[in-house]
């Protein structure tokens, strides 16, 4: 039973904790059930180089919620749920904006899909890197890069298609990305 949730957040400089942007999806039996986008107003500045990734600004999010505000929902989509992100970054992202605000982590448990496309797949990537964009081009996944919800959702086609193509489960992932790419 393939039951996770997948999240991509965008942020407004080099800080990681200023999320700007989260998109969540949901998988439930290997399909995708809902999803959910949000703007966050990170209560900062914008760097012109985040910008111009993602298309985000000051006033895009300036009647936007702030991380605080949509804590409840993040509590009430996630909490202790398999969380699936592309790379370390967003787990990073989430823990210092929770720290920045004095919130209680998210109580998740994490999984790296990129981790899971370097075992799934390991003589795949090693030349071009394990990013999102070269993973979905090889498996034809069209999507707008640097959005958070699309992010999510490509990041969990990669954890699905790892599933089929191993026939591992998220409990096998989950002991599979501590061990070495080639164990």
């Amino acid at each position: 039973m393939l039951t996770f949730n997948s999240i991509d957040v965008e942020t407004a400089n080099t800080d990681c904790s200023s999320i700007c942007q989260i998109g969540i999806v949901h998988i439930r039996n290997g399909q995708i059930t809902d999803q959910w986008r949000t703007l966050v107003n990170p209560e900062g500045e914008f760097s012109p180089q985040n910008i111009s990734i993602h298309g985000i600004n000051e006033s895009t999010v300036q009647h936007s919620p702030t991380l605080p505000e949509v804590r409840d929902e993040l509590r009430t989509r996630l909490h202790d749920t398999i969380l699936v992100s592309h790379t370390s970054f967003d787990h990073l992202a989430f823990e210092r904006a929770m720290t920045r605000y004095g919130l209680e982590p998210l109580r998740v448990t994490w999984l790296d899909s990129a981790e899971i496309a370097r075992r799934a797949w390991p003589g795949s990537y090693g030349q071009r890197g394990y990013g999102l964009k070269n993973i979905a081009k090889d498996f034809g996944i069209s999507f707008d890069h640097h959005d958070a919800l699309e992010d999510a959702r490509v990041a969990a086609e990669i954890v699905l298609r790892a599933c089929d193509t191993t026939k591992l489960d998220l409990e096998d992932w989950l002991h599979r990305v501590e061990l070495p790419i080639y164990p």
